[in-house]
């Protein structure tokens, strides 16, 4: 597939996507990453094309004036404080008369070439159909299909078909369709969660048998079949079984009031369902060995073995050229080890994949350039792309793809620290705010660094933001303004929607002591000799205390224990901190219209203890 567009399907007005790769779709909920897997289901797989809804339409809000009149003279405002019947507005939501769907394949075999002869047209460099006088010489060729859902509000009905656009009008309603049997034969493979190992017609397990050997396959199922009829037969004449049947048939004399001919229990029997081989299939659920706990069925042994098992399945049916595996919510039942795992071998089995994912170690499966995330802005949806590094400036951001932003592909906004230090006074005091307060993950914000270690920095937080940024998060910067110049900072301005500055000349460790009580900071210095020979503050008078402890926080890196200790002395997180995760909060909101450089009001530090 080189080419998805989606017009007016579920929640995408219109969505056009070149994708010549694999792709991994992320993003924050409700941005359409199971919608895009089920729009290409509806176009390449039969089987998916079952009951649709009218919420599979885009839906439009129609707004008109209600009507009413004002006496002359009367003032435009009722006495509940609403705006007269005439000024009202009323709303209503009406869906798009169709929504459409549409696919370009390419690469196509000699025998899918054959069996779209008539509907080829020819490719161009991009992966989009050309016309044939304008593509180059020796272009291949390429197949458009297209899957259309159409409303009829005279019968108030919906209708669906998958058709060839070069050979359809939609607008005059002429449709060439595209029979399913032609669709059946294109390998395309939709890993869903249903349960693995299934022997049933159309199951991934019984395509192989099939596949394998249909001969052997069929006469393996007739001796099942036979067996199972001849051993309901036994069951049937044995005397328990036939002895209860008796009794049954002549409770209320109904063995003799059914037929003419009285019955009896030799005219009973059973069998599977239907009788047919498939009914007796669908029954069957395997079983699995593992460790010592026998055989049992395989929902005994957790949803992580059944979703390995379901994969491997995807991959076995991957083995054809080509081949397209579709998945939606990859990863949710497994562990994070094996969700990369098995992302990884998908990616390598298949000619193209397309998941859909919450988890970040899916994404890491995959190069950067092939992550597609999804979101939100001003309930419209929108998708963000990134581009391959052109610059060794662009290869170096991109190394804090995985690092710092893969974690957070779900969350809408980011708030990016100068380095580990400030995420972790941050996080910590993030945690400690509750029950009293909702933490920054309800804003929908994920704290992350500039970087770790020697990589990190106030100079690299335009590198993570400018990332972000162009993956559709909304950034927000953290800074502490204790040796920062003006240039760097004016950087940071740029490349982030909203920046909260610490008082100048005011580190972290500065912000975490602001506001609290000598002899607090004392009392909380003291339990870090469970860290260090020598408590910082030990010996150390009282205007000199500040400073002892914030060099030993930053040179020992003891920013946890330390607020741990501090929060339990004054029963509270530190104040200046709090402030600025709440204005954080505030300004993740996509209807946040306050100030672009947020100036954290100073607190004084703390002041010398009284003398005794």
């Amino acid at each position: 597939m080189s080419k998805l567009m989606i017009d007016s399907f579920r929640g995408f007005r219109s969505f056009e996507l070149r994708c010549p790769g694999h792709v991994v779709l992320s993003g924050v909920p409700r941005a359409g990453r199971s919608d895009v897997i089920s729009a290409l289901a509806r176009v390449l797989l039969p089987e998916s094309r079952t009951s649709p809804t009218m919420s599979d339409l885009w839906q439009t809000t129609i707004t008109a004036a209600a009507t009413g009149d004002t006496e002359p003279g009367k003032d435009e405002e009722s006495s509940d404080g609403q705006p007269p019947a005439a000024a009202q507005r009323l709303s209503s939501v009406e869906p798009r008369p169709y929504a459409n769907v549409e696919v370009t394949l390419t690469d196509l075999d000699p025998e899918l070439e054959q069996l779209f002869e008539g509907f080829l047209e020819r490719c161009g460099p991009d992966g989009c159909a050309v016309a044939e006088d304008q593509a180059l010489p020796g272009a291949p060729w390429c197949v458009r299909l297209a899957y259309r859902l159409v409303y009829d509000s005279d019968v108030e009905a919906l209708e669906q078909f998958v058709y060839y656009p070069l050979a359809s009008n939609p607008t005059a309603g002429k449709y060439t369709r595209v029979p399913a049997s032609t669709r059946r034969v294109l390998p395309v493979v939709m890993l869903s969660a249903g349960r693995p190992l299934q022997l049933r017609a159309g199951s991934p397990l019984r395509r192989v048998i099939d596949e394998l050997d249909p001969a052997a396959a069929a006469a393996a199922f007739d001796v099942l079949r036979s067996r199972v009829t001849h051993a309901a037969e036994e069951l049937a004449g044995h005397d328990a079984v036939a002895q209860a049947v008796g009794v049954a048939l002549a409770s209320g004399g109904v063995g003799a009031c059914l037929t003419d001919t009285p019955l009896d229990t030799a005219q009973v029997g059973f069998r599977a369902d239907d009788g047919s081989a498939e009914a007796l299939l669908k029954s069957l659920q395997p079983t699995v060995n593992l460790d010592a706990a026998g055989p049992l069925a395989l929902a005994s042994h957790g949803s992580t073995a059944a979703a390995m098992l379901g994969v491997a399945e995807a991959i076995m049916l991957a083995t054809a050229p080509g081949a397209v595996i579709l998945a939606d919510d990859f990863g949710d039942q497994v562990d994070t080890a094996n969700a990369e795992h098995l992302a990884a071998r998908l990616r390598a089995s298949a000619g193209q994949l397309w998941l859909s994912t919450r988890r970040p170690e899916v994404a890491r499966a995959f190069d950067p350039e092939e992550l597609v995330r999804l979101t939100r802005h001003g309930g419209e949806r929108t998708w963000h792309r990134l581009k391959r590094p052109a610059d060794r400036g662009r290869i170096r951001a991109m190394r804090q793809l995985h690092t710092q932003l893969l974690p957070a592909l779900t969350s809408p906004a980011v708030a990016i620290t100068e380095g580990p230090h400030d995420l972790v006074v941050y996080g910590t005091v993030d945690r400690q705010r509750l029950p009293g307060a909702a933490p920054l993950s309800a804003a929908g914000v994920r704290l992350v660094a500039a970087g770790t270690g020697q990589d990190g920095g106030i100079g690299e937080i335009p590198v993570v933001a400018d990332l972000a940024r162009s993956l559709g998060f909304r950034v927000i910067a953290l800074i502490d303004r204790d040796k920062a110049e003006e240039q760097t900072i004016k950087q940071i301005e740029a490349s982030c929607d909203v920046v909260v500055r610490l008082p100048s000349r005011t580190a972290i460790e500065g912000a975490v002591l602001a506001g609290v009580d000598i002899a607090k900071v004392r009392a909380a210095s003291a339990t870090l000799t469970a860290f260090l020979s020598q408590d910082p503050a030990d010996g150390v008078p009282d205007v000199k205390v500040v400073e002892v402890v914030k060099r030993s926080l930053h040179k020992k890196s003891l920013h946890e224990p330390f607020l741990d200790a501090l929060v339990e002395e004054t029963k509270t997180p530190p104040p200046m901190i709090v402030d600025v995760l709440n204005h954080v909060a505030a300004a993740a909101s996509p209807s946040y219209s306050g100030p672009a450089v947020i100036d954290i009001p100073p607190i004084p530090l703390p002041s010398a203890a009284s003398p005794s």
